[in-house]
């Protein structure tokens, strides 16, 4: 199918350019976008003193959810971050303490618009 999405008119694809894209380049369709938009939207709907959870997520993640680490990227407590992560871990309905919890939550964030 990608393949095919990459032809386009050309007709023809190698399988080496299909295969080198990533795999969250392959599942950016219009509907992994819904989907991700919908799963983030409670947390973009929620903010509580202009608290930004899918930006605290998003450096939560990029840290490899080291709390100490991301806290101080963000300039902020680790245990304002522990409860901005629960917090989350609550609107969304998942348990962020997984990896596979955290795996789905980065590819959202990742094929989610900004």
């Amino acid at each position: 199918v990608t393949a095919l999405r990459q032809a386009g008119d050309a007709g023809a694809v190698r399988f080496t350019d299909a295969a080198g894209t990533s795999i969250l380049a392959a599942l950016a369709t219009d509907e992994a976008r819904l989907v991700a938009e919908s799963r983030l939207a409670p947390l973009r709907d929620h903010s509580v003193g202009g608290t930004n959870l899918e930006e605290t997520l998003r450096v939560w993640l990029a840290h490899d959810a080291r709390a100490e680490q991301a806290a101080a990227a963000l300039g902020i407590h680790r245990h304002t971050l522990r409860s901005r992560i629960a917090q989350a871990s609550a609107l969304l309905g998942i348990d962020l303490s997984s990896f596979p919890a955290r795996a789905e939550l980065w590819a959202l964030l990742s094929t989610a618009r900004d």
